[in-house]
């Protein structure tokens, strides 16, 4: 696994960098389901709604911000936490690394859909143990 730009994120999310575009900003694609994706990890528009469009400036269009976002790692990397975030508790059982990745390929009910289990492997093969520390911060009280 290499990622050009990255060097001090979580091993699961490099992971993912790495499955979704080779860990760089790549333009934009269709994907299966008809959506279009960019940069880091193939961020579509409703993932960066859905994350509350981090980075967004004033003047900027939605789709500007979402292309910027798309093209930054740390922009792109925090909404795919923040949706991760978000549905986790659909998620129940599962390691942190197998939500984040389910709910990024197949969205609010991406733990819940057989459909994501291929790109979860793909993401643990290629992370391997170091998938397995948390990524969630856990508050006790």
């Amino acid at each position: 696994m290499q990622c050009f730009s990255v060097e001090d994120d979580h091993p699961c999310l490099l992971s993912m960098c790495d499955q979704d575009s080779g860990c760089v900003p790549l333009g934009c694609s269709v994907d299966q389901f008809e959506r279009i994706g960019c940069g880091y990890f193939r961020l579509n528009i409703y993932q960066f709604q859905q994350c509350y469009q981090p980075g967004k400036k004033d003047e900027e269009t939605e789709n500007e911000a979402w292309m910027n976002c798309a093209q930054d790692y740390q922009c792109s990397a925090s909404c795919i936490r923040t949706l991760a975030s978000k549905f986790r508790v659909k998620c129940y059982g599962k390691s942190d690394c197998e939500t984040i990745a389910r709910i990024h390929d197949g969205g609010a009910n991406g733990c819940r859909d057989r459909g994501t289990i291929g790109y979860w492997k793909r993401v643990r093969d290629s992370c391997g143990p170091e998938c397995n520390k948390p990524i969630f911060t856990r508050h006790f009280y």
